[in-house]
C-alpha cells in the first residue's frame, strides 16, 4: 500500500503493492514478513500452499526454500532478507543508516537466540530434547533477555533503533510470543523495558487487527 511514513499509526490511503508472499499455511518463517506488511497496511497476496504442492513448487524456486516474495518481477528467498526488504520499503527500518544498523543489530541478536530452537525441534530422543529445552528455558533465554534489556535501555528504553518503531521491535515481539508458547510465560520482573516494548507492539492497532484476522494455525 505505497509508502508509509509513520509506522505507529494507521494510514488511510491504501494502494495495491503488487507483492505476493508464498509460504505454507503456518506462521513459521513467513510471519514476521506478514506482521511487517500488516503494520504498514500493505495489501498483498498471502499465498499459502498445502504440503502436497511443495515438491512441485520447490523445483522452480531460486533457493528451493520457502518463504519467497515476488515483487517487481523478481523472486526473493530467505525469510530475513524478505523481512528486511519490506521494512526498508515501507518505513520500518529507521530514518537513517545508523537506525537501520541498530535494527539489524537487534535482529541479529535475536537470530543468535533462535539458533538454539532448531536443535530442540530436530532432537528425536525425548530425554535429550527435554534437557535442551530446560537449558533454553532456565539459562539461555533469561541471559538473552537480560542482555537485550540492557541494549534496549541504552537506546532510551522504548525501541531498539532510532527511538522509533522498527522491524526489530516487531521481530522480537513475534519471536518472544513464539518462545512463550514453547517455554511458558517468562519472568519479566528484571526486564521492565522489554516487557513494556512487548506490550507496545501487541497494542498496535494494525498488529492486533492482523492477529485477530489471520488463519488459525498450530505454529
Amino acid at each position: 500500500m505505497g509508502s508509509y511514513s509513520d509506522p505507529s499509526s494507521i494510514t488511510s490511503s491504501l494502494i495495491m503493492s503488487g507483492i505476493k508472499l508464498t509460504y505454507f499455511n503456518l506462521k513459521g518463517r513467513a510471519e514476521l514478513a506478514r506482521l511487517i506488511l500488516a503494520q504498514a497496511e500493505v495489501e498483498y497476496e498471502d499465498c499459502r500452499i498445502e504440503k502436497e504442492e511443495w515438491a512441485e513448487l520447490k523445483k522452480g524456486l531460486p533457493l528451493g526454500q520457502l518463504p519467497v516474495l515476488e515483487v517487481e518481477g523478481q523472486t526473493i528467498g530467505q525469510s530475513m532478507t524478505i523481512a528486511r526488504y519490506l521494512a526498508r520499503r515501507f518505513g520500518l527500518a529507521g530514518k537513517a543508516d545508523i537506525d537501520a544498523a541498530e535494527a539489524d543489530q537487534a535482529v541479529d541478536a535475536l537470530n543468535d537466540l533462535m539458533n538454539n530452537v532448531l536443535p530442540i525441534r530436530k532432537e528425536t530422543d525425548e530425554e535429550k530434547k527435554a534437557e535442551l529445552k530446560k537449558k533454553l528455558q532456565m539459562e539461555t533465554m533469561p541471559s538473552w533477555m537480560k542482555m537485550m534489556e540492557g541494549l534496549l535501555t541504552s537506546k532510551g528504553g522504548n525501541y531498539f533503533a532510532g527511538n522509533q518503531l522498527t522491524w526489530a521491535d516487531i521481530a522480537i515481539y513475534h519471536s518472544s510470543d513464539m518462545m512463550k508458547r514453547m517455554l511458558g510465560e517468562p519472568n519479566m520482573e528484571e526486564c521492565p523495558n522489554m516487557k513494556k516494548l512487548m506490550e507496545t507492539v501487541n497494542s498496535l492497532p494494525n498488529i492486533k487487527k492482523w492477529e485477530e484476522a489471520r488463519p488459525s494455525t498450530p505454529f
